[in-house]
């Protein structure tokens, strides 16, 4: 069989050229950023951890996976949070989202200027406070936080780079929060949790008796909204004969969008829960099975029973 070879070729010579570019543009970008962070971050940062509901977290075009991603960083990190999607905006769908002491956090860029005018509107309308992060040098007035970002990321490589600038910004926003609100730090949460925390079972950290948001079967929308954002971040859980029969979650409410009516009975809008634990799992099951899944959090059953709740910021405390 003849031997493989690699081709030393000129497509293979650009192909590797045009990478390097890429990652130089991104490093150059992320040091600008760095540079550039002054005194506006901290008050941007300072009043965005005052905000005592959760944190939404929009955002459009390339901006949706920045704001997928930072909505997942700081419900990870303890931080009540929740990913507002572009079909949330649609016919009032956000007014079943937020509820007073909730803030909004948008990644604007000069593409998506009708997206910003619609979330601008619906905050407003609202009453909620927004925060704006954008790179562009006309932001708009009125009762807005904002975080301009104008220059921090080279012409040549905007496209591509934008969404990793913002992405690393959302990390920095987390731990400038966690700092403020007096959380530990995560990176050394992070360090503890991957030595023996990992090995810990769940019995151990999960929340449990009436820290639960558990409702029986003919309980309404409107009761699980109220317990999805009293115990945020988590599922509720819905009761038959003392078994846990479905959950529902912010992504569920979301989904819904408008077309929610909160007299519902929880049991039209429930759906399986993802997955389930049990007492005896590790801390580094409930981790995976919360990755894998995309979950808020997980009960932990005995029997069907739930007996325990747990979520990333349980087992980053373990």
């Amino acid at each position: 069989m003849p031997a493989a070879h690699t081709s030393t070729g000129t497509p293979g010579s650009a192909g590797f050229g045009t990478a390097a570019q890429l990652l130089r543009v991104r490093a150059q970008s992320l040091n600008l950023v760095a540079g550039a962070l002054s005194k506006s971050f901290a008050d941007f940062a300072g009043m965005l951890g005052a905000v005592p509901g959760r944190i939404l977290v929009a955002g459009a075009g390339a901006n949706d996976c920045v704001a997928r991603y930072t909505a997942r960083k700081f419900s990870s990190s303890g931080i009540p949070s929740l990913f507002a999607g572009t079909d949330s905006f649609g016919e009032g769908g956000i007014s079943w989202l937020a509820s007073p002491g909730d803030a909004m956090l948008l990644f604007a860029v000069r593409e998506e200027d009708a997206f910003q005018e619609e979330v601008m509107f619906a905050t407003s309308r609202m009453d909620i406070p927004l925060f704006l992060l954008t790179d562009q040098e006309d932001s708009p007035g009125g009762n807005h936080h904002i975080l301009k970002l104008s220059g921090a990321v080279p012409p040549d490589g905007e496209r591509e780079v934008s969404p990793l600038v913002y992405m690393a910004l959302g990390e920095a926003l987390a731990r400038e929060i966690r700092r403020i609100r007096g959380m530990k730090d995560s990176s050394a949460d992070a360090a503890k949790t991957l030595g023996g925390g990992r090995f810990r079972r769940v019995s151990e950290i999960m929340r449990k008796g009436a820290e639960l948001p558990l409702l029986k079967g003919d309980a309404v929308l409107a009761e699980a909204r109220t317990l999805l954002r009293r115990h945020a971040p988590c599922v509720v859980g819905v009761m038959k004969k003392d078994k846990l029969s479905g959950v529902i979650s912010d992504a569920d409410f979301r989904r819904m969008g408008s077309r929610i009516e909160l007299d519902t009975p929880v049991t039209k809008a429930m759906r399986p829960p993802a997955a389930t634990l049990v007492e005896e799992d590790s801390v580094a099951e409930a981790l995976r099975l919360l990755r894998e899944n995309g979950a808020a959090a997980l009960f932990v059953l005995r029997e069907r029973r739930p007996v325990g709740l747990v979520g990333p910021y349980d087992c980053l405390k373990a």
